[in-house]
């Protein structure tokens, strides 16, 4: 008995139960034929593991590498909504001022704050019951800023001292001021052990102190202005700083009762402050920090226009980095990973051969490679952002763990461009995937079938296209830059470049594998299987040549800015001379006492070193702006004494005519003894004997008249508008013998020079001192060098002069070899994938007698091939957009004495030592690897054509 049943619709279609027909729409079908494209593409990939695991590297590596430096920049970037832990703890804002002024910000004054500029704001409204006079601490200006608030004041103070080491040693020590005991401020200040310090000589340590040697417990001697404070350490504790970092040590008192402290205010209340309140304390001076602020930030629109401007152009900056990364990260990942899947599409070729021989659609077929593309792409991409991820965030908790002071604790992922990370790296696989993919078309079934598919014939176009879209792009971008064209038309002819050498890529193959038959025979076959199966050659060049034209370009850009920094280099001391600079401990300048304890520990540690006291002539400014300001001048002849301290008319030169040298001059006066004068100016006898005299040294002749100087001293009141002097009292005036002579310190630093008795004869104030250090038998040698490095104070330091110091050869050596690993990288993965399409050739190979050596130097050859012709036509490419940057990078500099921006020519510097270094190397390098692979002999193969 026969059953007669009613047919059925294959997955995905709709039946018609009328007449037996089966209909289904468009969409059904679309749908249906990726079901099957997808589990043929899951298939594939767990039959050839192999290959999929290399495919899944070529996706994953970029994506791992940019999603963990976003991952980083952003941990590394504190919000200001992370720092609130912090920053302010328990607190509701932090307070700081007043300023004369009232006060412009945004909802954290950290990111922009204003007093001046344009558009000036208004004289700050006086807060009811603040002493400006007196000590912003002090109890009478907190309890003002309390009536003001409505809450409690907590003031914190910060103090510069230093820790004793021994009777020549100290080192700085950053002391904070605060009653942490009496107020709880949460998270900012955490008692770890003890207790917090209650009288006025008690120290808690806090973690980063102790890292730095500060003891736990006990005695320590601490200085402030060379007097010393014996303090006690009374436990550790966490407190953290506005910025996330911390102090050395915490006090609940200031230590030297004579010290001037940077204070600021923690508000406590219950209430938040909102962004209104801010505002309304801004009028006095006062920038604010507020929790509920940051948290809730303002509509643009509430923002003063000042900020809002500010704002915009921070915008508009984000969002052309955000686009011209973007668009990068595609091009750089597309070409990356499309040397992958045209091997794959090359190893799929029976298969699909196979399919549309019994009819499957090129569409079909299409479908099939993209799904393999959706498939690898989407898991490399989500894998290896999930690995990176959970790498940054492993990496910031062991910091922490170990450095609890550190401000790398606010791990944060940037959920946006992760995602725009993963799906650039999924279009950039389905991009790589669709240019075999559109091949297919072409698809060649019996000679597939057979085992003959090549590549078709060079287009006969696409070159002479190509070579016009690489000259023109690479002439025509030069000169844009050149001409400062709009960055749209750079944009476009730096794509026009990169197109157009990607067009001539094929023609290079084919003429590669016309010149290789002189070659020996491995070369010779390598060369042109290279030119026979260019749809799997291309991608990988092209992703060679890209790598390449990234480092051709950042090597050419940083070796041209070296050059311009080593021609415009100025020496700041006599060559093989130093000056070690002392540590000011207090706000004030305290003269030469500054320099005593320096010069000691010279003494002692090297006292071979000649020491020399260098100075110069200041002024001490007074706290109110309205009050008249010291000066002492060099009048020149034809001018004021009122344009010698600020004129308002410029030079040819851009500098003023009057205002040369002086307190408020161009340039300053150094104070040295006449014998170092003499030998650091090359003076004759009888211009030394002038200095020695009581005369001085210039360096501008047109100060000079009849032999001498006219130097003048007083106090100036100047105008709040422009800053113009406004009115001079006190005037005295002094002619001074004078010669001319220039000391090489610094680029011009030093505009005249006279010996100490004559400062002080003429009552000039002498500060800023520090100590030129010499070998009178040549050059200090760098272990004394050394010595004196690991004594001297972290505030002070020393500087010998050893003429200019490149500083770029590290960085050129790092970027040359991460750049040659990635190339190499490319080179192995899709030289592996090649050999693998390739066993059917290695067995025939094998069983006409190739031996294992034959098989190991082919394998060389097409390792070599390809790298040295991605990395050839790299450099070339490179070299146009190379050249390109050297005209913004060195296309302008700054007059050191002067500041006035100048226009020099570009300085062009081609790295031709390391670039060919590159062009041997990665493929010598990948040629050894690919050799050393090949290790097995292959399956013996007799085909039947």
């Amino acid at each position: 008995m026969t059953t007669l049943m009613e047919p059925t619709a294959p997955a995905g279609l709709s039946d018609d139960p009328e007449r037996g027909e089966v209909k289904s729409s468009r969409l059904s079908r679309w749908r249906a034929s990726w079901r099957v494209a997808l589990r043929m593409a899951t298939r594939d990939a767990w039959r050839y593991k192999g290959r999929s695991i290399l495919v899944l590297v070529m996706v994953a590596l970029p994506v791992a590498v940019l999603v963990a430096t976003l991952v980083f920049a952003t941990t590394s970037s504190v919000t200001s909504v992370e720092r609130i832990p912090t920053a302010l703890g328990s607190a509701q804002a932090m307070i700081q001022g007043p300023e004369e002024q009232a006060v412009w910000q945004t909802a954290d004054p950290d990111e922009g704050w204003a007093t001046d500029g344009s558009n000036m704001p208004p004289a700050a409204t006086a807060l009811p019951g603040y002493d400006r006079a007196a000590s912003p601490g002090s109890a009478a200006n907190v309890a003002a800023l309390q009536r003001l608030t409505g809450g409690k004041v907590v003031p914190v103070g910060d103090l510069y001292m230093r820790r004793v080491l021994d009777a020549r040693r100290s080192r700085g020590l950053l002391v904070a001021t605060v009653d942490a005991a009496a107020t709880d401020l949460g998270s900012k200040a955490e008692l770890v052990s003890g207790r917090w310090p209650s009288g006025d000589r008690e120290i808690v340590a806090t973690p980063f102190g102790v890292s730095r040697g500060l003891a736990d417990h006990g005695t320590v001697t601490l200085r402030y202005s060379g007097r010393p404070v014996e303090v006690t350490v009374v436990g550790v504790a966490n407190f953290f700083s506005s910025w996330g970092g911390q102090p050395d040590a915490v006090s609940s008192r200031p230590l030297d009762q004579g010290a001037t402290l940077d204070w600021r205010y923690l508000l406590v209340r219950d209430t938040g402050v909102p962004y209104s309140e801010v505002k309304q304390w801004n009028a006095y001076g006062l920038r604010v920090t507020s929790a509920e602020a940051l948290r809730h930030p303002p509509a643009a629109s509430e923002l003063p226009r000042t900020m809002q401007q500010m704002r915009s152009s921070q915008n508009r900056d984000l969002q052309t980095a955000v686009a011209v990364g973007g668009v990068m990260l595609l091009l750089v990942t597309t070409l990356l990973v499309a040397p992958a899947f045209a091997v794959s599409a090359s190893r799929q070729r029976r298969t699909l051969a196979l399919a549309a021989s019994n009819g499957a659609e090129t569409r079909q077929l299409r479908r099939k490679v993209l799904a393999q593309a959706l498939l690898l792409g989407a898991l490399a991409a989500v894998v290896s952002a999930a690995l990176a991820v959970l790498a940054v965030r492993v990496a910031v908790w062991v910091l922490v763990a170990k450095r609890p002071w550190t401000t790398f604790r606010f791990f944060e992922i940037p959920w946006w461009a992760v995602a725009a990370v993963i799906v650039m790296a999924v279009v950039s696989a389905l991009v790589a995937a669709l240019i075999p993919a559109l091949r297919l078309r072409r698809l060649d079934i019996i000679g597939v079938m057979k085992g003959q598919s090549v590549s078709p014939r060079v287009n006969r176009v696409l070159p002479v296209v190509g070579a016009v879209l690489a000259v023109g792009g690479g002439v025509g971008l030069v000169g844009a830059v050149a001409t400062h064209q709009r960055e749209l038309a750079i944009a476009g002819l730096a794509v026009a470049l990169t197109l157009g050498a990607l067009m001539l890529v094929p023609l290079i193959l084919v003429l590669a594998g016309i010149l290789a038959s002189r070659l020996p025979v491995a070369a010779r076959m390598a060369t042109r299987d290279s030119a026979r199966h260019r749809t799997r050659s291309v991608p990988t060049v092209a992703a060679i040549m890209a790598g390449t034209i990234a480092l051709t370009i950042f090597s050419i850009g940083l070796v041209s800015d070296t050059e311009q920094q080593r021609r415009e280099y100025r020496p700041q001391l006599p060559a093989g001379e130093g000056a070690a600079y002392p540590s000011y401990e207090g706000s004030e300048d305290p003269g030469a006492s500054a320099v005593e304890p320096t010069e000691e520990l010279v003494r002692s540690v090297t006292p071979d070193l000649v020491t020399s006291r260098l100075a110069s002539v200041t002024v001490k400014y007074p706290e109110g702006s309205a009050d008249p300001v010291p000066f002492v001048t060099a009048v020149k002849p034809g001018c004021t004494v009122e344009r010698a301290v600020n004129d308002s008319q410029f030079g040819s030169d851009g500098r003023p005519v009057c205002t040369v040298v002086g307190t408020n001059g161009q340039t300053s006066i150094a104070v040295l003894p006449a014998a170092d004068i003499t030998r650091m100016a090359g003076l004759s006898a009888a211009d030394a004997a002038v200095v020695g005299a009581g005369g001085i040294m210039v360096r501008d002749p047109s100060l000079v008249a009849s032999g001498k100087v006219t130097m003048a001293s007083g106090a100036a009141t100047t105008r709040q508008t422009d800053g113009t002097v406004k009115s001079v009292s006190g005037v005295r005036k002094e002619s001074l013998p004078a010669v001319l002579g220039k000391l090489p310190l610094g680029p011009g630093q030093y505009g005249a020079a006279v010996t100490p008795q004559t400062a002080q004869r003429l009552g000039w104030a002498v500060g800023n001192y520090s100590l030129l250090l010499r070998n009178p038998d040549g050059a200090i040698s760098q272990a004394d060098e050394n010595a004196l490095s690991d004594q001297l104070s972290e505030e002070g330091g020393l500087y010998v002069e050893r003429g200019f110091q490149r500083d770029d050869v590290v960085i050129m050596r790092v970027m040359f070899a991460a750049f040659g690993l990635l190339l190499l990288i490319v080179t192995l993965i899709s030289t592996a994938l090649a050999l693998a399409e390739q066993q059917g050739d290695m067995g025939t190979l094998a069983a006409v007698g190739a031996t294992k050596g034959t098989r190991r130097r082919l394998a060389a050859a097409q390792a070599a091939t390809v790298a040295f012709i991605g990395v050839l036509v790299g450099i070339a490419v490179g070299l146009a957009p190379g050249i390109a940057v050297t005209y913004p990078l060195t296309g302008f500099s700054y007059d050191q004495e002067t500041g006035r921006e100048l226009t020099p020519h570009p300085i062009t510097i081609i790295p031709w030592l390391p670039l060919s270094l590159l062009l041997v190397g990665v493929p010598l390098v990948a040629a050894l690897l690919s050799a050393v692979a090949i290790r097995r002999a292959p399956a013996m193969t007799r085909r039947a054509d």
